[in-house]
């Protein structure tokens, strides 16, 4: 899995924004690139300012199945606040945000590698971890925005 590919697919995804598809998710497309770009933006941010020092492996029975899989299960978890809109999205933001994705992801690149990121769910994940559930996560929310745009009347 490579996040650098999935940007690009999330910038593909723009045009189709204001798309939405109750039977395949309750949110539209625009939710679903605004959430995964706060990730990415919130993740890295956290891998730059995290100490190398302070960082110790932790085992998460959910993060050892989810990595291991490669992906996440659908509807099984909620989004932190910290990475969810509560106003209208719009493609300005998106693009601002996407802006800021490319330029992040390419900071982090070389980050001492216990750089690391505090996970809601699995705990510290190191920077290769960090990178690896990136790619995890945004290829989940890219599958939702395909099948909305698939599903589209």
């Amino acid at each position: 899995m490579d996040i650098h590919k999935s940007i690009l697919d999330l910038e593909k995804a723009i045009p189709f924004y204001d798309q939405r598809q109750e039977l395949v998710s309750a949110e539209n497309v625009a939710w679903h690139l605004d959430h995964s770009l706060r990730v990415i933006n919130n993740v890295c941010e956290g891998l730059k300012t995290s100490n190398p020092e302070n960082y110790k492996s932790t085992f998460s029975i959910l993060k050892f199945y989810i990595f291991l899989r490669g992906r996440i299960p659908r509807g099984k978890a909620k989004a932190p606040k910290s990475v969810v809109s509560n106003d209208e999205i719009l493609k300005s933001s998106i693009e601002s945000q996407l802006a800021s994705a490319k330029i992040n992801l390419q900071e982090i690149k070389n980050l001492p590698a216990n750089s690391h990121f505090q996970h809601p769910y699995f705990g510290k994940l190191s920077l290769k971890k960090s990178q690896h559930f990136l790619a995890i996560h945004t290829n989940h929310h890219l599958f939702i925005v395909n099948d909305i745009l698939i599903e589209r009347p």
